[in-house]
C-alpha cells in the first residue's frame, strides 16, 4: 500500500466531544504572565462584565455531567456545591431524595458519593475538572474573590472507577440526579448514542418544568445533525469556533445549534495537581464556556427562565455567518457577548436596540421607543426565513407592516392579520411598520433555513437486509459533495457476520472518512474502523450480524467516493490486508 497517509485504522478510542493539548502545565506566577495573552483571549472574546459593574443576587448551583473531579484543585475547591440537608457519613439518606450521603455530588457510574477521579487515572479523568474550571475561572472574572459565593458547583460523576473515561456511559443518570438536586443549569460537555426516551424523557420533562437550563456539546463528528441529548427540545446545543470566530473543523454544527463558544486555546484546570492547569479543545470547551456565561446572567437574574437566559445569549450575540458564510444558519445566532446579554435581560425596554441585520437568529421588537424598520441581511445560502409572532396581536391593533423579499413586496397588512408563523424566501427580509405603536411589544421571531448541499448524493439512514449486496456513496463517478452525513444500515441473519470488500475507494485523506460501527447505531465504543485515503480499505469481518458504514465529508467534497461489497460469513472477525 506504500507510505500514504492514513489510509485506514483499526480505532480503540472514538469520538469524545471534547479533547484536550498532550501538554499540562503548573502553573506559577512566572508562567502565568508568560501566559497571560493566550490564556485570556477567548474569555476576553466573550465581553464579561468588569468585577464590580455587576450586582449578584444569589447563589446558583451549575451541574456539571462528566467523568470525574479534582475536588482540591485551587481553581475549584472553594466552588463545589455542599448539601446541608445531609449528615456526613453517617450512612442515611437523611434528604430522602434517593441517594445516601451525597454532600457534594454523585457518582451515577459507581452508585455512590465519591466523584474524586481514581487514583492514578488524572491523565484520563481529566475533563470533568476542566470542565468545571472554565465555568469557575468566568465567574472568578466577573465576581472576583467572591465568585465562590455565588456559583456552585454540583460534582456529577457519569463514569466508572473501572471503565474507559471517554465513554459517559451513565450520563442520562448523572442528568437524572442533577434534575433531583434542583440545579439550576446542566452542563453537559459530551453527546452521542441513542436516546432511550422510554426511560429518560420524564427527565427533561421535570428539569423543564422545574426550570432547569440544560446546555449541551453539539459534538465534534463534522456531522450536520446534532446527536442527543443536545438534539432534545428542551435542550441548548453549543458548536465550538476557533479564535479567528471560524468554525472548528471537526464541530458539529445544523439548525438546532443555538450558540458558539471557543474550542480553541480555552486555559481551564488539569486534575493531575492542584496548580497544573491545560488548554482545552473542541465543543466540550465550548460548552464550558456557554454555560459559565448562562451562569454570570443567571446569578444577575435568579428568575428568569431558561428561555429568558438563552434568549438574552442570541439576541445579543456577535454573529459569525460572514467569516463561516458555507455554514451560515447553521451556527446558531453567534458568540455570546455577557455584557450585552446582562443589559438585554435587565432591561426589557431597550432590546430593541440589540437588533444585528446580520444575526440568523434573533428577534424583531416593536414597541415605542423602537425604529420603524428593520432589514435582514444574511451571509450565506438560505431557502428561507421562517418567522413567528410571539403572541397573538389583538384584532383592535392598527399596526401595519410591509414585508419586502428582495426588491418584492411579499406582505402587506396589519400586524393583528399575520399567521403565528410566516415564511420569507432567500436570506434577505425588509419590514417596515407604519400606525400607532402597541403599548404592548410585538415581538416576532426568527431564525433562518440554510440551503444544504449535503444532501445532494446521499442523506438520513439506509437499510439493507439480504444476505449480501453493495452499495456506494451516492456520487456515482463524480465527486462526492461537502459536507456529507450520511449512513448505511445492513442487517444479515442471526448468527452470521458481515464481511466488507470495498471495490473502490478515494477519499481525501486524514479528512474524509467512512466509519465503520457494530450494531445499530454511532455509540463510541460500537466503532471497530475508519477508512480514509486513496487507496482500498482492507477486508473486515465485523464480531456481529448488524453492522453500521457513516460517510463524514468536510465542508469542499472532492473525492470520487467509494462502491463496497457485504457478504454475510461464518468467518471470524478481523481485518485482512490487501496483497501487493
Amino acid at each position: 500500500m506504500g507510505n500514504r497517509p492514513h489510509l485506514w485504522a483499526v480505532i480503540l478510542l472514538a469520538f469524545f466531544s471534547g479533547n484536550i493539548t498532550a501538554q499540562s502545565f503548573r502553573d506559577s506566577s512566572a508562567q502565568q504572565a508568560l501566559n497571560n495573552a493566550a490564556t485570556n483571549v477567548p474569555y476576553t472574546l466573550l465581553h464579561l462584565p468588569a468585577c464590580g459593574d455587576i450586582h449578584p443576587l444569589r447563589p446558583i448551583i451549575v451541574a456539571v455531567v462528566d467523568d470525574g473531579f479534582s475536588l482540591t484543585h485551587r481553581d475549584l475547591k472553594d466552588f463545589y456545591y455542599q448539601n446541608k440537608n445531609e449528615i456526613p457519613g453517617n450512612g442515611i439518606d437523611d434528604d430522602r431524595n434517593g441517594y445516601m450521603d451525597d454532600i457534594s455530588g454523585w457518582d451515577a457510574g459507581d452508585n455512590d458519593n465519591d466523584v474524586t477521579i481514581p487514583a492514578g487515572k488524572e491523565a484520563d479523568f481529566y475533563h470533568g475538572t476542566m470542565i468545571a474550571g472554565v465555568i469557575t475561572r468566568i465567574a472568578t472574572k466577573c465576581f472576583g474573590s467572591k465568585a465562590s459565593d455565588y456559583v456552585k458547583i454540583l460534582p456529577v460523576k457519569a463514569v466508572a472507577d473501572r471503565s474507559s473515561a471517554q465513554l459517559i456511559l451513565q450520563g442520562y443518570e448523572g442528568i437524572a440526579y442533577a434534575v433531583k438536586a434542583n440545579a439550576d443549569i446542566i452542563v453537559c460537555a459530551w453527546n452521542g448514542g441513542t436516546f432511550d426516551r422510554t426511560r429518560y424523557q420524564a427527565v427533561f420533562d421535570e428539569a423543564e418544568k422545574k426550570g432547569i437550563l440544560i446546555i449541551c456539546s453539539a459534538g465534534n463528528a463534522y456531522s450536520g445533525e446534532v446527536d442527543p441529548p443536545a438534539s432534545l427540545s428542551t435542550v441548548y446545543a453549543i458548536a465550538a469556533v476557533d479564535t479567528a470566530l471560524q468554525k472548528l473543523k471537526n464541530s458539529n454544527f445544523g439548525k438546532k445549534v443555538d450558540l458558539v463558544a471557543f474550542g480553541e486555546m480555552v486555559y481551564a484546570p488539569y486534575p493531575l495537581k492542584d496548580n497544573t492547569y491545560t488548554y482545552g479543545h473542541g465543543t466540550s470547551s465550548a460548552v464550558a464556556m456557554a454555560g459559565g456565561c448562562a451562569a454570570i446572567l443567571k446569578v444577575l437574574k435568579p428568575d428568569a427562565s431558561p428561555r429568558q437566559v438563552m434568549r438574552a445569549l442570541k439576541n445579543t450575540a456577535s454573529p459569525v455567518d460572514s467569516l463561516n458564510s458555507y455554514y451560515g444558519g447553521k451556527l446558531g445566532a453567534g458568540l455570546p457577548d455577557v455584557t450585552l446579554a446582562a443589559q438585554y435581560l435587565l432591561n426589557a425596554n431597550l432590546r430593541d436596540s440589540y437588533f444585528n441585520s446580520h444575526r440568523s437568529i434573533g428577534e424583531i421588537c416593536i414597541d415605542r421607543n423602537s425604529p420603524k424598520q428593520y432589514e435582514l441581511k444574511l451571509f450565506g445560502g438560505y431557502k428561507d426565513i421562517v418567522f413567528s409572532l410571539n403572541s397573538k396581536v389583538p384584532a383592535s391593533n392598527k399596526l401595519m407592516v410591509d414585508i419586502y423579499s428582495a426588491d418584492s413586496l411579499t406582505i402587506s397588512k396589519p400586524v393583528s392579520e399575520l399567521p403565528m408563523q410566516f415564511r420569507v424566501p432567500g436570506g434577505y427580509a425588509r419590514f417596515v411598520f407604519s400606525g400607532k405603536i402597541p403599548v404592548t411589544p410585538v415581538v416576532i421571531n426568527y431564525r433562518s433555513e440554510a440551503l444544504d448541499s449535503a444532501t445532494l448524493y446521499c442523506h438520513g439512514t439506509l437499510f439493507y437486509d439480504g444476505t449480501s449486496g453493495s452499495f456506494e456513496d451516492g456520487s456515482a463517478n463524480g465527486p462526492y459533495a461537502g459536507n456529507c452525513d450520511c449512513k448505511w444500515q445492513i442487517t444479515v441473519p442471526e448468527g452470521k457476520r458481515i464481511r466488507l470488500d470495498f471495490d473502490s475507494f478515494d477519499t481525501k485523506a486524514k479528512t474524509d472518512y467512512v466509519y465503520i460501527f457494530q450494531g445499530t447505531g454511532t455509540q463510541q465504543d460500537n466503532l471497530i474502523a475508519k477508512f480514509s485515503g486513496p487507496d482500498l480499505p482492507p477486508i473486515l469481518t465485523t464480531g456481529l450480524n448488524k453492522a453500521l458504514l457513516w460517510f463524514v465529508t468536510d465542508r469542499h467534497g472532492g473525492g470520487k467516493g467509494w462502491h463496497v461489497n457485504y457478504t454475510a460469513v461464518d468467518d471470524p472477525p478481523g481485518a485482512t490486508p490487501r496483497k501487493k
